[in-house]
């Protein structure tokens, strides 16, 4: 007897050492118990800055399709079940008419912490506005994970470096080109894009327009050379883009202000760069 039990003991010891040494707790591995922090956004842009700071130690949903103009969106009662565990809600400012705090309280989630992005654009795809969002998404991170503040920051900067010199790289390829000849007609959601690509931008139009403003822009891109008309991915008027660009009988392309938008396109280097290329297409 003394020897089968002094034989189970062993064997205990063994496995116990075994688990400890391969770092394992109840035969599980020990990383599997670590929490990640709970993240919800709206935008593919701001999931995309989140994924990239918050690496392996965040876990990031977004809600509003990458190809959907948030304005259009049809908030549904799977999208709020989404903030029913998370840690963090992060939202545009022009996504307060939609995401009301009386509708995020009713969720019931008294954990939920809500945080805006700032951004007079709207969109974070422009280089500096995307600079402007990893430092807000970064300040909201460490906040939220003190623990984790510098691993977050590390990254962050390192991210801010490289959106900076992608940036650089496509500014330099339109200059090659010479884009900066090109005239265009540009959808308003559009034209901070096209100021940065340093485009001659003859005429804007907004997601709804007259037909009476569509004719003195047909008239105005007529007087001027328009060579392109540049339209907005995720406004679902597309009316005045087609009726101009048919008019004019000039190419047209749509840009995506949301990475995912476009095919091949998840990250927003890929986004900015396809962008970039749909330009250069036409130079």
């Amino acid at each position: 007897m003394r020897k089968v039990c002094s034989v189970v003991l062993s064997g205990l010891l063994m496995l116990t050492l075994i688990l400890t040494g391969t770092g394992c707790k109840n035969g599980k591995p020990a990383s599997s118990n670590q929490t990640k922090l709970s993240v919800v956004t709206t935008s593919t842009d701001i999931a995309d800055i989140v994924e990239d700071v918050g690496g392996d130690k965040v876990a990031v949903v977004n809600i509003i399709p990458p190809g959907q103009c948030p304005g259009h969106f049809d908030l549904k009662t799977n999208s709020l079940q989404m903030l029913e565990k998370a840690s963090l809600f992060f939202m545009h400012d022009y996504d307060n008419e939609m995401f009301t705090d009386k509708l995020i309280k009713s969720v019931g989630n008294t954990k939920l912490q809500k945080v805006v992005i700032q951004n007079e654009q709207q969109t974070l795809m422009l280089p500096t506005r995307r600079l402007e969002g990893i430092a807000q998404v970064t300040t909201a991170l460490t906040k939220a994970d003190s623990g984790n503040a510098s691993a977050y920051q590390a990254a962050a900067a390192e991210l801010s470096d490289k959106t900076t010199q992608i940036a650089e790289q496509q500014k330099e390829r339109l200059n090659k080109a010479g884009a900066g000849q090109l005239k265009v007609l540009v959808a308003g959601y559009q034209l901070e894009f096209a100021k940065w690509a340093e485009l001659k931008v003859i005429g804007v139009f907004p997601p709804d327009i007259s037909a009476n403003k569509t004719k003195e822009l047909i008239d105005l891109g007529q007087k001027e050379g328009a060579s392109l008309v540049i339209d907005n991915l995720q406004t679902p008027n597309k009316t005045a883009a087609v009726g101009i660009t048919k008019e004019l009988d000039v190419p047209e392309i749509s840009v995506s202000n949301f990475p995912g938008g476009l095919d091949g396109t998840d990250k927003w280097a890929d986004s900015f760069t396809k962008n970039v290329d749909l330009l250069l297409a036409h130079c």
